[in-house]
C-alpha cells in the first residue's frame, strides 16, 4: 500500500521541470527526450534518486508518478496517467489549478513574468496592474527574501535568471543529501521550504494566466493529492478516484475573543511590572494556539502542514479527507479546546465548523468559503457545545491573579500570578533570543505552552528535547534534517542594545540614565527588552509612547468577491489564487514589517532615502514593538516621533508591494503616557481606526483628525518647517496656539459656510506678529487664509506635531 506521504511528494514536484525547462530553454539535454516540463521533472527525480532512496522513496516510482499528470494529453501519451497514484496527482493537479487551461505541452517560455496576486482582484470597479512583474532574481538576491516580492516595470525573467533559481535550489538539494538521515515526512517538508523560497516568484503558467506562483501551486496540488488518497484509504481504484464527490472537507478554525485576551493585562493598573514582555508573550500565545490547534488535527488525521492552505491572526483552513476519522478528530478538536479555554478563563474562544466538498467545488472556492464561513457564524452561537449545564463552568472561589485579573492566582497574596502570567513574563524574556518555535508530543524546554496534545516551546534550548515541527522565526530555508516551515511568529522586542546604538551611549552611561530618569524596573544586560517607559523617553520631543493600529482595507471582500466574475467561464476564484493572496499578504505582514523594523535599510532604495535618513531609521525603527504583525494587520507600540515616520514608510511600502487602487490600510495612531493600561491603550486606537475607516478609509487617524495617506505627507512638511521656524524663534508657542484656537472656533460643527470664513481676519491680524520677526515666514503662513487649503484643514495634526516634537516635559 502506497504512503499519503509518497503521493504528497510526487505531487509536490511534479511540475518542478517548469523551472528547469526555462533554465535551459532551447538547449538539448541527454536524458531528456522532448522540451516538456514533465520530462524535465523526471530528469528532477533521476537527478536526486540518492536523496528520494535516502528517504524511503523509490525513485524509479516517483519519477513515473510524477511526470504522468496530464491525462489531457493525447498526442503525448507517455505523460498520461495510468496508476491510481498517478491519477491522483492529475487530478489534484486538475483541481489546484482551475485558473488555467491545459495544453499540448508546448513549453513554457521564460520571459512571462509572475504577476502581482493582486492582479485580478476586482475591487471597487477596478483590478490590479498587470503591466508589472516580479523578478526570481532581484537586486537583493534569488528567490524570496525581505524587499524582495514588489513587482516592477521591467522584471528579471530572462533564462538566466531561472539559471540561477535553479543553480540555488541545487545548492539547497545538496546540503539536504547530505545529511546522514532523513524520512519522507521531513523530505516533503524540507523540499515545500526549498520551493517556497525559489519558486514563490516563479509563475506557474506562462501560457495563460500568470498570476499563481509555482510554489502555490505545487503546495496546494500536494495538499489535495494527499487529501484524496486518504480518503480512498490509500488503497483505491482508478475508476474511484475519477468519480467525483464529497471526498473533502474543507475546515476552518477560528479563535474568538483574541484582542480582549491579548489586552487583557492589569499590570499597569496593578503595579505589576514586566507589561511589555508578557504583552509580546501573550499576543505569541494566541498566535501557536491557533496554529498547534491546525497541527494536532492534521496529526490524527495523518496529513501534514501542507493541508493547511490558509492561515494567519488565529484564524486557518484545513483541507481534509472526508472520512470518520477526520469528522472524529475534528470534534475531538472542537471539544478539547473548548475545554482547554473554559479551564484558561474563557478569554479566547475556539471555534471549529467544517462542510463537504466536491472536486467540482474547485472551480468556484469562493463559493466553497462563504458555506464554510455561514457553519463558522453558527458555530459561534455555541461557543461550548459539549457542556450539558452551567455546573461544570463552576470553579473554586480563589484569589485573581494581579496581572490578568482572570485566572486564580498560585498564592492567597496581594500581587499574586497565575502560573500562566508568570510563564509569559519568563517567555518574554527569552523572546530576544529565540528564533524559533518547537511543537512536542510530550517532554519539552520549560517554559512552555501547555495547549491540548502538545507542548510548545522556544528554540533552540539545549537538552534531549525533540520537536515533531519547527517555525522558524527569520526567513532561512536551509534544510536541517527536520520538518520545519518559515513561520515569524516570534516578533520584535527592541532590547537595550537598540538604544546604546539609537543613542551612542554605553552600557553603564545608559544605566545611569535611566535610574537617573526614573525609568529602572530590573537587572539586565543588553538583551533586556526595554520597557514601555524607556521607549516613550526615547522619543525625540515630549516623551510619549506612540500606538499604530493599521488593517489592511476590503480583505473580506477581496476573498468573497474579488476573484468573482460574472461572464460565462471567466470566474476567477480558484483556491490557488486565493491561497496565493492570503500566503502574499501574510508575508507582508509577517516578514516586510519585521525586516522595515529591523534592518530599515533594507527599502533604502526602493523608498528613495538618502544615505543620512537611511542612517538616522537604521537607528530609530529598531525601537519599535511589534504587539503583533500578521495576517493584514498590525499594532505597534515605541517611541512616538520614530513610530508616525514609520506609519508613513509602511504606507508607501505597502502601495508598493500590492500595486492595486483599492488595497490601503486604514488605522490609527496615538500618543499615550508609557503607564498607560494596555486595554484602554488597544480599544483607543480600535476606535480611531473605526474612525478612519468611517471617513473613506486609505486613512490614518491623528491629533483627532483622519487623514488620507498623500495629504499626510504634504503636511509632514508643514510640521517640520513648523519645528524649525519654532527652533529659531521666527515663530512662538503662543501664536501657534491662537492658530489652534481659531481652528476650533470656525471649523466646529454646526457652521456653514460662510461662518467658518470668519477666521480670516482674525488670523490674518494674529500674523502681523510674525511679520515683525521675519516677512519669508509671514509669507509661508498667509497660505493659511485659503480655506480650501489641507494646511488649514487639518491644521490641529501638523501643529501638534511639530509641538510635541519640540516640547520636552
Amino acid at each position: 500500500m502506497t504512503s499519503g506521504l509518497h503521493v504528497a511528494l510526487a505531487a509536490l514536484v511534479h511540475d518542478l521541470g517548469k523551472l528547469l525547462s526555462r533554465a535551459r530553454w532551447g538547449e538539448r539535454d541527454e536524458g531528456v527526450p522532448d522540451r516538456t516540463h514533465t520530462a524535465y521533472t523526471a530528469f528532477f527525480v533521476r537527478s536526486y534518486a540518492g536523496l528520494f532512496r535516502k528517504a524511503g522513496v523509490d525513485p524509479a516510482w516517483l519519477e513515473e508518478t510524477a511526470s504522468r499528470h496530464h491525462e489531457g494529453w493525447q498526442k503525448r501519451p507517455q505523460y498520461q496517467p495510468h496508476t491510481p497514484e498517478a491519477w491522483c496527482v492529475a487530478l489534484a493537479d486538475t483541481y489546484a489549478s482551475q485558473e488555467r487551461e491545459e495544453g499540448e505541452g508546448g513549453g513554457s517560455p521564460p520571459e512571462v513574468p509572475l504577476l502581482p496576486a493582486t492582479a485580478q482582484l476586482r475591487l471597487m470597479g477596478q483590478e490590479g496592474r498587470k503591466d508589472l512583474g516580479l523578478s526570481p532574481v532581484h537586486a537583493l538576491g534569488e528567490g524570496l527574501v525581505p524587499g524582495g516580492p514588489y513587482p516592477e516595470a521591467q522584471p528579471n525573467v530572462r533564462k538566466e535568471a531561472y539559471r540561477r533559481i535553479w543553480e540555488r535550489l541545487e545548492a539547497r538539494l545538496q546540503t539536504l543529501d547530505a545529511l546522514p538521515h532523513l524520512d519522507p515526512e521531513a523530505l516533503l517538508l524540507s523540499l515545500a521550504a526549498l520551493f517556497q523560497e525559489g519558486l514563490s516568484l516563479v509563475p506557474a503558467d506562462t501560457q495563460s494566466e500568470p498570476d499563481v506562483s509555482l510554489y502555490d501551486h505545487l503546495r496546494l496540488t500536494a495538499a489535495i493529492a494527499h487529501a484524496l488518497w486518504l480518503y480512498h484509504g490509500q488503497s483505491p481504484r482508478v475508476e474511484e478516484l475519477r468519480q467525483d464527490g464529497e471526498k473533502f472537507l474543507l475546515a476552518v478554525g477560528d479563535l474568538g475573543g483574541i484582542q480582549g485576551h491579548i489586552y487583557r493585562i492589569a499590570g499597569a493598573e496593578t503595579g505589576v511590572g514586566g507589561i511589555a514582555k508578557r504583552l509580546r508573550a501573550r499576543s505569541l500565545e494566541v498566535s501557536l494556539a491557533a496554529e498547534a490547534m491546525a497541527l494536532g488535527i492534521l496529526r490524527k488525521v495523518g496529513l501534514t502542514p501542507l493541508n493547511r492552505i490558509m492561515g494567519a491572526g488565529g484564524k486557518f483552513y484545513l483541507l481534509l479527507p472526508h472520512t470518520q476519522g477526520a469528522l472524529e478528530a475534528l470534534e475531538g478538536a472542537r471539544e478539547a479546546w473548548g475545554r482547554w479555554a473554559l479551564a484558561d478563563g474563557g478569554s479566547l474562544l475556539p471555534h471549529l465548523a467544517y462542510v463537504p466538498l466536491r472536486g467540482a467545488d474547485f472551480r468556484d472556492f469562493a463559493k466553497a468559503l462563504s458555506r464554510v464561513h455561514r457553519e463558522l457564524a453558527l458555530a459561534k452561537l455555541r461557543p461550548f457545545p459539549f457542556l450539558e449545564g452551567s455546573q461544570e463552568t463552576l470553579r473554586q472561589a480563589l484569589r485573581p491573579c494581579a496581572a490578568c485579573g482572570l485566572r486564580p492566582a498560585r498564592e492567597d497574596a496581594p500581587g499574586s500570578l497565575c502560573p500562566g502570567c508568570e510563564r509569559e513574563a519568563e517567555v518574554g524574556g527569552l523572546l530576544p533570543r529565540r528564533d524559533r518555535v518547537g511543537f512536542f508530543l510530550e517532554e519539552a524546554p520549560k517554559p512552555f505552552f501547555g495547549l491540548p496534545g502538545l507542548r510548545v516551546a522556544l528554540g533552540p534550548a539545549p537538552g534531549p528535547w525533540a520537536a515533531f515541527h519547527t517555525y522558524r522565526a527569520r526567513p532561512d530555508f536551509t534544510p536541517d534534517g527536520t520538518p520545519f516551515e518559515v513561520k515569524p511568529l516570534l516578533g520584535y522586542l527592541p532590547t537595550v542594545e537598540k538604544a546604546l546604538k539609537a543613542t551612542g551611549m554605553n552600557l553603564e552611561a545608559y544605566q545611569a540614565w535611566v535610574r537617573e530618569e526614573g525609568l529602572w524596573e530590573e537587572e539586565g544586560d543588553e538583551h533586556r527588552p526595554l520597557t514601555f517607559s524607556e521607549l516613550a523617553a526615547l522619543s525625540e520631543g515630549a516623551p510619549y509612547l506612540g500606538g499604530l493600529m493599521l488593517d489592511a482595507d476590503r480583505m473580506g471582500e477581496a476573498f468573497a468577491t474579488g476573484f468573482r466574475r460574472e461572464e460565462k467561464g471567466k470566474d476567477l476564484a480558484s483556491p490557488s489564487r486565493m491561497a496565493a493572496l492570503s500566503r502574499s499578504l501574510e508575508w507582508f505582514f509577517s516578514v516586510e514589517v519585521l525586516e522595515l523594523i529591523q534592518r530599515p535599510g533594507t527599502y533604502a532604495q526602493r523608498l528613495g532615502w538618502d544615505g543620512l535618513e537611511a542612517r538616522r531609521k537604521g537607528q530609530r525603527y529598531p525601537l519599535l514593538y511589534s504587539v503583533y504583525s500578521g495576517g493584514d494587520d498590525l499594532f505597534l507600540l515605541g517611541p512616538w516621533d520614530a513610530l508616525l515616520d514609520f506609519a508613513l514608510d509602511l504606507e508607501r511600502l505597502y502601495r508598493l508591494y500590492t500595486q492595486h487602487p483599492a488595497l490601503t490600510l486604514s488605522g490609527a495612531f496615538l500618543l499615550f503616557a508609557p503607564k498607560s493600561p494596555v486595554p484602554q491603550m488597544a480599544e483607543a486606537l480600535r476606535e480611531g481606526e473605526k474612525r478612519a475607516k468611517e471617513a473613506g478609509r486609505g486613512r490614518l487617524f491623528l491629533f483627532g483628525q483622519a487623514v488620507a495617506w498623500d495629504t499626510l505627507r504634504e503636511l509632514r512638511a508643514w510640521q517640520e518647517g513648523l519645528r524649525l521656524h519654532l527652533q529659531k524663534e521666527r515663530v512662538s508657542k503662543a501664536q501657534v496656539y491662537r492658530w489652534l484656537a481659531l481652528w476650533r472656533r470656525f471649523w466646529s460643527e454646526g457652521l456653514d459656510e460662510g461662518e467658518r470664513m470668519g477666521y480670516k481676519p482674525l488670523l490674518a491680524y494674529a500674523l502681523r506678529r510674525v511679520r515683525e520677526k521675519d516677512e519669508g515666514t509671514w509669507k509661508t503662513y498667509l497660505n493659511l487664509l485659503d480655506h480650501q487649503q489641507p494646511a488649514w484643514q487639518y491644521l490641529p495634526v501638523w501643529v501638534q506635531w511639530g509641538l510635541y516634537g519640540e516640547r520636552r516635559e
